[in-house]
């Protein structure tokens, strides 16, 4: 799930439509969609016969900040444990309780990771859909 977090994807669309056409129906599709685990570019172009739409999902900032902040604290965690089992003179309850915080803060990292993937994973299945309902699927289809 964490490779979900930090890779980039991409996927194509045959439109249905002509390019313009095209063009407005998916800006009146995902107007107001707003992401907060990803950030998506379009692009446009043309086949003989055929426009294709182009879209990029990639990590939003936020994302990788995160990541990388909590490494830094999981690291500081697990640092701050060895020096309290260690260090000579520390109050064994003391000990235990920054191992036990470590401990939890380990456990805990991976369902927080499950949760940013899936969140991510929602709002590009979202996206998608959007994208297929204005310009792949026939108004018939979706009836």
């Amino acid at each position: 799930m964490a490779k979900v977090l930090v890779e980039r994807r991409s996927e194509a669309f045959e439109s249905r439509y002509a390019r313009e056409e095209s063009a407005a129906r998916l800006a009146r599709a995902i107007a107001g969609f707003t992401s907060k685990g990803m950030v998506f570019e379009t692009s446009w172009r043309e086949e003989p016969g055929a426009t294709w739409l182009d879209v990029s999902f990639a990590p939003s900032r936020s994302t990788r900040l995160f990541l990388n902040s909590a490494s830094a604290v999981l690291t500081l965690l697990i640092a701050a444990t060895i020096w309290s089992l260690v260090a000579p003179g520390e109050v064994p309850v003391n000990r235990f309780l920054v191992a036990l915080a470590t401990l939890l803060a380990i456990f805990a990292f991976p369902i927080v990771v499950v949760a940013y993937g899936s969140r991510r994973e929602a709002e590009e299945s979202t996206l998608r859909k959007k994208i297929r309902r204005a310009i792949v699927e026939e108004e018939e289809e979706r009836r």
